[in-house]
């Protein structure tokens, strides 16, 4: 068994659950709410990775990187490729988000 199949397994036996329970009327519904949990998980946690790095520096990402140009120590470039990524990685799930919304829709 892979670990791709052990992963639907898992998912569907959850979503299986979930509609017995009468908490989703289909599977499919399941599954979409379940994916849709976890996005928001992630944008959450990338949410809280930026407001960290804004607290810490007082300043947003763009006065950050203005601030940078030219005389960035080693730390202060860790915490922007940090923040970059975060940035980056929350705009990701945004539109995985967005995407699983619209297919909801259809």
């Amino acid at each position: 068994m892979t670990a791709e199949t052990l992963s639907e397994d898992v998912l569907n036996t959850v979503a299986k659950s979930l509609v017995v329970r009468q908490k989703c009327a289909t599977r499919d519904d399941a599954l979409r709410q379940l994916a849709v949990a976890a996005v928001r998980d992630k944008m959450a946690h990338y949410r809280k990775r930026l407001r960290k790095l804004e607290r810490k520096h007082a300043i947003d990402f763009a006065g950050f990187t203005s601030r940078l140009q030219g005389r960035a120590t080693p730390a202060e470039e860790d915490d922007w490729l940090s923040w970059k990524a975060a940035e980056r990685l929350l705009a990701d799930w945004q539109q995985a988000y967005r995407e699983l919304l619209d297919a909801g829709k259809r």
